[in-house]
């Protein structure tokens, strides 16, 4: 978002409830916002890249050997997102699924410990997550992956709620709608696979030979846990856009921006 003038934030926050109780999401009140599809990637440049230091707070980090920011999210107190710094449109971009640069998960995965800052309390890791949109269901065409807490209802469908989540694919439902998890199994907390490769069916091939073609429209949601054996690791779970099952891939349905799993958390000390 531009920078506010006096008496502006007041006028914002009146403006983004009343987009938010006629239906219009988080991200469409921030594409509406920010000044058009392109809007977060021109900020992101102005803000983060345009100087050797990051002139704006919104900018949490910039990590210019790795090409990618972690940047504060218009709405809600602990959501930041993952860009990077070079143009990726999004999941419709070739260069999110061909391995080439950093992997953008394992570095929001890595910063995951801003949501507890933001929120004055640690915030344990299966309380957090990661998810990037659809085209079909979101607002900028910058690649853009959420960090935030998790809803509820991602962490009973991790946990089992829907069916058990193995380490091959299973299709199953959230609220109703298709998807597909996995597990993969980590003994410490440090996301090393892409998940762009694992859905994109080519995790084991080296980047330099992965298939141009780009998967269908879909989201991808991404937190850590435990699986029915009690072995700890990463949910993997890919929301194909699906228009007659009501599924537009928006992924951040997995997300809270309220983070109220962690409301009942104590405060740090």
């Amino acid at each position: 978002m531009p920078a506010l003038k006096p008496g502006g934030m007041r006028r914002w926050l009146w403006l983004a409830a009343a987009l938010i109780l006629s239906g219009c999401t988080a991200e469409g009140v921030v594409g509406v916002l920010s000044g058009g599809r392109d809007g977060l990637w021109r900020h992101v440049q102005q803000r983060c890249l345009a100087s050797a230091a990051a002139s704006h707070p919104d900018c949490a980090q910039v990590d210019r050997a790795r090409e990618l920011v972690l940047y504060k999210d218009a709405i809600g107190t602990s959501h930041y997102l993952v860009i990077p710094a070079r143009p990726v449109k999004g999941v419709d971009d070739g260069k999110a699924w061909d391995g080439t640069g950093a992997n953008p998960w394992a570095f929001g995965w890595e910063a995951r410990g801003i949501v507890g800052q933001s929120l004055g309390k640690a915030v344990p890791d299966d309380m957090l997550g990661l998810a990037v949109n659809s085209q079909a269901s979101r607002s900028q065409d910058q690649l853009h992956i959420h960090l935030d807490c998790i809803s509820a209802a991602a962490r009973a469908f991790v946990n089992g709620a829907s069916g058990p989540i193995g380490t091959d694919w299973t299709s199953l439902r959230f609220d109703g709608k298709p998807v597909r998890a996995r597990f993969i199994p980590a003994a410490a907390p440090v996301l090393s696979a892409d998940p762009f490769a694992l859905v994109g069916g080519r995790a084991d091939e080296p980047a330099a030979s992965r298939a141009p073609a780009l998967p269908p429209d879909r989201g991808i949601f991404v937190t850590y846990g435990r699986d029915r054996q009690g072995r700890p690791g990463f949910f993997v779970v890919d929301q194909p856009v699906h228009a007659s099952a009501g599924s537009n891939g928006h992924a951040s349905d997995f997300l809270d921006r309220r983070c109220r799993l962690a409301q009942e958390l104590p405060a740090a000390t």
